[in-house]
């Protein structure tokens, strides 16, 4: 059985002059196996490798990356894990070697160059027995998600479906091709009962409606002596 671990929650929303860049990073066990999912952008760095230490682990301990995409707020931290093999889809290694985005972290590609890497080309190549890979484009061509057997079936989506609404609607915000991302949205919800987005919590499919597993809140603290409403501790909470 394959063991999911949230190391770090994604949360939506860009304010009026940044990407807020909080995406989901998921650590999955099999039996000696660990492999990451994403590995986030450079301010959740300390975060995860806190995460990491928590459950006793170095990040030479991760035998495996899997990128679901290129974004900068995906792969920020892939210099943490230089002996890890990173697997992600030939399609999205072509486009983010080929295509100018601006949004891809170029930075990064050379570090990618140089580590073992294996490119997936079509559903159903495993990552881990257990976890197998799920071609979900439209946010980029090659976007990717993980399809997991937990007991129940789990789909890791990365920004193929970014949040509940997302999921509910089909309807895919930043995407390259709508049509595209909606085919991805309905191919997901056909094979997993549970999703993972990439700037959300957990979400069930239940008879049709989408059900956050708990709270998704982020606390952000100001320094003391500046205030938003009277204070310096401001919640964002996403509502059900």
């Amino acid at each position: 059985m394959v063991k999911i671990d949230v190391l770090f929650h994604g949360f939506p929303g860009k304010a009026s002059n940044t990407f807020l860049g909080w995406s989901t990073i998921v650590l999955l066990r099999r039996e000696k196996r660990l492999c990451l999912v994403d590995t986030g952008g450079h301010g959740a760095r300390l975060w995860l490798l806190q995460a990491l230490k928590d459950r006793g682990l170095h990040p030479n301990d991760v035998d495996s990356v899997f990128l679901t995409h290129l974004h900068f707020d995906h792969i920020a931290n892939v210099s943490l894990f230089p002996r890890a093999m990173f697997y992600l889809g030939q399609v999205e290694w072509e486009y983010a070697n080929t295509v100018e985005d601006p949004v891809v972290q170029e930075g990064v590609l050379p570090l990618l160059r140089a580590f073992k890497k294996t490119l997936l080309k079509k559903d159903g190549e495993e990552v881990l027995p257990g976890v197998s890979f799920l071609l979900t484009p439209g946010h980029t061509p090659g976007s990717a998600s993980l399809l997991v057997d937990e007991g129940i079936k789990t789909a890791i989506s990365g920004d193929a479906i970014k949040n509940r609404v997302e999921l509910a609607t089909g309807n895919v915000g930043m995407t390259q091709a709508a049509e595209v991302s909606r085919k991805s949205v309905e191919k997901v919800k056909a094979l997993a009962a549970r999703v993972l987005p990439g700037h959300d919590c957990a979400l069930r499919l239940e008879g049709g409606r989408v059900v956050p597993e708990g709270d998704n809140t982020i606390t952000i603290t100001l320094p003391d002596g500046i205030t938003i409403g009277g204070g310096n501790v401001v919640d964002l909470r996403l509502d059900r």
